[in-house]
């Protein structure tokens, strides 16, 4: 017997739609559901399964071997029609089930236990239940475990929902703040940029830059490494990297900025653990004046036209950690045909299983036998390309790169 529509069926697939489950691949959280509850039950077939016009999709699987059913044959779709557990001892004995193809074909079902999984607001999306190939029936306590398994699988599908309406979130977020420069945006430099993620389960991850012309004419490049990941992480760099450009505009000083963006940082995060930040910032003059602050940053690296590089080195404190940290300036210069590399650690701490790191020294060896003038976007990919293959074909952490060079306007 075919199941009739609940009466409040369209309700019920908008809801289900809000979920966005069907049609995804298993996860781990909803399998362990499932091998528990066959367990409790001792039953050879579980299911998290959820319904929408035409199809049962099986969300996670015990001894089915498949991923769906069409609607019309599917068991779950009787259980939609009433509250709680639905128990059919025997199925060849129920008129709803016993001209099912499953029942009177393979694989013979003969018994099914299902609970529903249902809304905040009581709309039933779909069931997990348990099956046998015998009549059979459940003991008090294992109805008991049923139903409560199926309240975990809704809280999961809660968690999951607002972990994907988050990961959206920070991903809109922080892909604002990557907009790589226009070309011709800044006079007298040639600008280019660099990111990846090394997040599987995101676009974007906690690295992040900038590039801003300031009122005397200089212009400002950011670079900074963000602790955490998603929407609290692009939270943190939206702050950040807006402060530190209003700062910037206020004052050209490096050193102002910084300090000023890590007494702000300090007030806005409080005690709040393992909340910081890793950032290089260097202010470059229209006259090739050149000023770096580091933050617990990766040293920048100094290409010249003449071929020789130089790494600027100063310690110092991510910003958010301590208010009264004192920044100071490298002080330097860009002549024309120079380049200077703002990097996150993605790139010189990318290592294969447990051996040592690639380190700032072969970075530097790719910016010394790079072509004389070449595209700073080859350059770019060529250092990216190179650690990713030192690393066996994976990256452990975000890139982000950022290629300022001198040039005549």
């Amino acid at each position: 017997m075919i199941a009739a529509k609940p009466t409040n069926e369209e309700a019920r697939l908008a809801a289900l739609r809000r979920y966005d489950v069907m049609d995804t691949p298993p996860e781990l959280a909803f399998d362990e559901i499932t091998r528990l509850v066959s367990y409790i039950c001792d039953t050879p077939v579980a299911l998290i399964t959820f319904l929408d016009e035409t199809k049962q999709f099986l969300k996670s699987e015990i001894g089915a071997g498949r991923r769906e059913v069409p609607v019309e044959m599917s068991l779950c779709s009787h259980a939609l029609l009433q509250p709680g557990v639905t128990v059919v001892p025997d199925t060849t004995q129920d008129e709803r089930f016993a001209d099912n193809p499953m029942v009177v074909g393979d694989p013979n079902l003969r018994f099914y236990a299902g609970a529903l999984l249902e809304t905040s607001d009581g709309l039933p999306i779909g069931t997990l239940c348990v099956l046998d190939v015998k009549a059979r029936t459940l003991t008090p306590a294992q109805i008991d475990a049923l139903q409560i398994l199926a309240h975990s699988v809704m809280s999961l599908m809660e968690l999951r929902r607002s972990y994907k309406r988050e990961k959206n979130i920070a991903e809109t977020l922080q892909r604002s703040m990557l907009l790589p420069p226009k070309a011709s945006q800044y006079p007298g430099l040639d600008v280019e940029t660099l990111y990846e993620s090394a997040w599987s389960e995101a676009a974007v991850g906690g690295d992040f830059f900038d590039v801003s012309a300031l009122a005397d004419g200089s212009v400002a490049l950011v670079i900074g490494d963000v602790a955490g990941k998603g929407l609290s992480a692009a939270t943190r760099t939206a702050e950040a990297k807006y402060a530190l450009r209003v700062y910037l505009r206020e004052s050209s000083s490096p050193t102002e900025a910084v300090s000023h963006l890590n007494r702000f940082l300090c007030d806005s995060f409080g005690d709040e653990d393992d909340t910081f930040i890793a950032l290089s910032v260097a202010v470059i003059a229209p006259d090739g004046g050149c000023r770096v602050v580091l933050a617990g940053s990766e040293s920048p690296l100094l290409h010249r036209a003449d071929g020789t590089t130089e790494t600027l080195f100063r310690p110092g404190l991510p910003v958010g950690v301590l208010p009264e940290t004192v920044y100071t300036a490298i002080e330097t210069r860009l002549d024309f045909g120079d380049t200077l590399l703002l990097l996150t650690d993605g790139i010189t701490e990318a290592r294969q299983g447990r051996g040592g790191f690639w380190g700032g020294e072969s970075v530097a060896r790719i910016l010394e036998t790079a072509v004389p003038g070449a595209p700073l976007a080859d350059t770019g990919e060529t250092i990216v390309r190179e650690a990713r293959a030192f690393a066996a074909g994976t990256l452990r952490d975000d890139v982000c790169l950022l290629l300022a060079r001198r040039c005549k306007k």
